[in-house]
Order: C-alpha cells, then sequence, then structure tokens
C-alpha cells in the first residue's frame, strides 16, 4: 500500500563457485516467485521515522532460508526504509551474524565474510562512526556501531544504504542487501507534493539461471525492443520491485501519486518508461530540480535512466478506467565492452477505487 506524504570478465575458478551458489540461490527463490501469480500488489518498504531527532535500530546481516545475504530487522529479512530529517541523527548498530567460511573453502572462493555500511549519497563524514567504508568493517560475530548526523543544510530527497565491503559487496547488493533512506521537507520545494499518496519502490536485479522455474518467470517479464542498437540478449536477470518480480501496482484512474524510485541494482540499469504516460520529475538523485531552479520545479519526460545507484522522485497519474499500463525498463546497451541490458517490464498498474486509508503530509511539514 502506498503511502503518503507528511562489465562482463573472462570465467575463472572463483567465479565458478560463485555462479553455483548463484544458481542454488536463484532456484530457490524463483520457486517461491512462482508459487503466486501475479505477484501481490507491492506495500512499500517498513518504515522508520526519528523521533526527538534520533532514529535508532539494530540491523543484522544473515542468510536467509533460500541462501541469500540479506539484512534482518526485527528477525525478518529485508531492509526497512529510514526517514530523518535534516539536522536528525542516524544510530545502527550492524550486527555480522553472516557463518564464518570454513578455511579449506578459501582456495576455491575467497573468505570475504565480512560486511560493513555504506550510506549512497548522504553528504556526511566519510570518517568513522559514520560513512566509513574502509576502516569500519565486521567479521562474522562482531558488530559496527554508527551515529551518521545528518546536517542541518541537508538536501531532501531519496538516498540508500547498502554493504561496501570491497571484494564482496557486489555478491551482497546483488542479493538485496540495500535499503531506501528519505531525507525529508522535499515538499518545501515543490508543495503540490503535499497530500499525495507517496510510494518507495526499491527495484534490484536478480540472478537468473536456466531452468523451467526460471524460463516462466523470463517469459513474464520479456519485452520486444528494438531500442538497443546492438542485438538483444536473453536476461541474465529480472528486476525485482520491493521483492516481488513483476507486481501489480494500486493507483485510481486520473490519482496522482508521488513515487521514489532507487535502483539499488549491483550492475544493472533501468530506463524506466511509463506505456504511454510522462514522469514529472521533481529531484533525481536526491536533488530536488527546484533547488536549482525554483521557477521550473519539475520536468516532464516519457523515460528516465537509472544507472546502478540511481534515484528518481516524479509525479505519476493513475491511467483511465479500463487502460492497462505497465512499468518497464527500456533496452540499455552499454556499449561494445559492456553488457545489453534487455528490456522487460517491472510492473502492472492496476486500477484501483477503493477507500484510501493513507496518512496525508501537512503543510507543517513545510520547514524551507
Amino acid at each position: 500500500m502506498a503511502r503518503k506524504l507528511s562489465t562482463r570478465r573472462s570465467a575463472s575458478v572463483p567465479r565458478i563457485a560463485a555462479a553455483a551458489i548463484a544458481v542454488m540461490v536463484a532456484v530457490a527463490f524463483f520457486s517461491l516467485q512462482l508459487k503466486g501469480k501475479p505477484p501481490g500488489l507491492p506495500s512499500n518498504p517498513l518504515e522508520l521515522h526519528a523521533k526527538d531527532h534520533t532514529l535508532s535500530l539494530t540491523l543484522h546481516a544473515a542468510i536467509t532460508s533460500d541462501g541469500r545475504n540479506s539484512f534482518y530487522f526485527n528477525g525478518k529479512p529485508d531492509a526497512p526504509t529510514l526517514r530523518l530529517s535534516p539536522g536528525d541523527q542516524l544510530k545502527i548498530t550492524y550486527v555480522n551474524d553472516l557463518p564464518a567460511k570454513a578455511t579449506e573453502t578459501c582456495a576455491i572462493t575467497p573468505c570475504m565474510d565480512m560486511t560493513n555500511l555504506h550510506f549512497h549519497g548522504l553528504a556526511v563524514s566519510p570518517g568513522a562512526p559514520q560513512d566509513d567504508v574502509l576502516g569500519m568493517m565486521a567479521m562474522p560475530g562482531q558488530s559496527l556501531r554508527y551515529t551518521v548526523q545528518i546536517p542541518v543544510d541537508h538536501p531532501p530527497g531519496l538516498y540508500w544504504f547498502h554493504t561496501h565491503p570491497h571484494g564482496e559487496s557486489h555478491r551482497q547488493v546483488l542479493d538485496g542487501m540495500s535499503g531506501a533512506i528519505v531525507i525529508e521537507g522535499i515538499e518545501s520545494y515543490f508543495p503540490p507534493l503535499v497530500g499525495l499518496p507517496e510510494r518507495v519502490l526499491v527495484v534490484r536485479g536478480r540472478s537468473v539461471v536456466n531452468d523451467p522455474q526460471s524460463a516462466d518467470l523470463k517469459r513474464r517479464v520479456e519485452l520486444s525492443s528494438d531500442i538497443c542498437g546492438a542485438e538483444s540478449e536473453p536476461p541474465e536477470e529480472v528486476f525485482t520491485v520491493n521483492g516481488a518480480v513483476r507486481p501489480q501496482i494500486e493507483i485510481a484512474p486520473g490519482e496522482r501519486q508521488f513515487w521514489r524510485v532507487v535502483n539499488a541494482s549491483a550492475d544493472r540499469y533501468v530506463d524506466l518508461q511509463l506505456d504511454e504516460q510522462t514522469f514529472e520529475i521533481v529531484a533525481m538523485d536526491g536533488m530536488p530540480i527546484a533547488l536549482h531552479d525554483p521557477n521550473h520545479p519539475t520536468r516532464i519526460t516519457d523515460h528516465v535512466l537509472l544507472p546502478p545507484a540511481g534515484r528518481l522522485e516524479a509525479i505519476v497519474t493513475g491511467p483511465a478506467a479500463g487502460t492497462a499500463r505497465r512499468l518497464i525498463s527500456r533496452c540499455v546497451d552499454t556499449g561494445p565492452d559492456g553488457d545489453t541490458n534487455p528490456a522487460m517490464v517491472l510492473a502492472d498498474l492496476v486500477p484501483w477505487s477503493g477507500a484510501n486509508s493513507l496518512a496525508k503530509a501537512t503543510k507543517s511539514s513545510l520547514t524551507r
């Protein structure tokens, strides 16, 4: 349910071993996705709000039942969305519950079972105990304590956090160890946002293997496209939206919703497009357009390219009743030495006429 506002390389032995692990994880994950078609309507991730200018939480790194590296909060896999205001303080106790790897396996797969956190995009100190990705590292059984001070003049908008242990961050982020951060106050740059239903959409790339279950998922998301100059390839990954493959998103005909979208993929580009509709962009990568151009606080476009870590904040209008619309990622060709990211369907927009029980932002939040 929405919330309302207030490069390929040559194969090697370690890569082959890692690929085998990825295959087992993907099989388990996609078998769960296939049990229900279509997936349930995605709710916003759990949200945590700062109180008395402080947001405190304990986050764990652990292995899920299907073999993935994952964040755990309150005993459940996945990461909450962290919501703070400029001047607030974020305190995280981060516990590494990942299993220590047996020494005899290190010759095949490097024994990288350490982890840490990076607060992507936040204009905060790179030193401990804040956004220190080099000096702060937790081995299995160890904990890290972060105290991150958000500057009082920090731009409002969408940011994100993810693991960042050098040598292991790709695998951990690919498994989904990421979450959204919202710095409040963007309504002060564009007051029409007040009262709009808000959706936080965390888009992640997930590995696809060649088995019948994954083939069915590929068919569900595949999309013919001649946008790329290079010949399209079958998808090696599919995208999830808030953990679901091609979910349905509720939006009433003509309803305006405020979407916050982060490409939390490890290495995949997303070129967002709505069938025959536009995005009214309010901010990109945590920067409100009005911050630089107060006279033109939004931009209208029919598609938006988000590289890994890219963020979009935009207004979306519900299609006319009886009109099917999809949120898609257009094909992206990263060049002769890169990868072709095939076009695929991310989600379906579903007309919704039910009662709206979501909280609204109030004008008291306009503190700019």
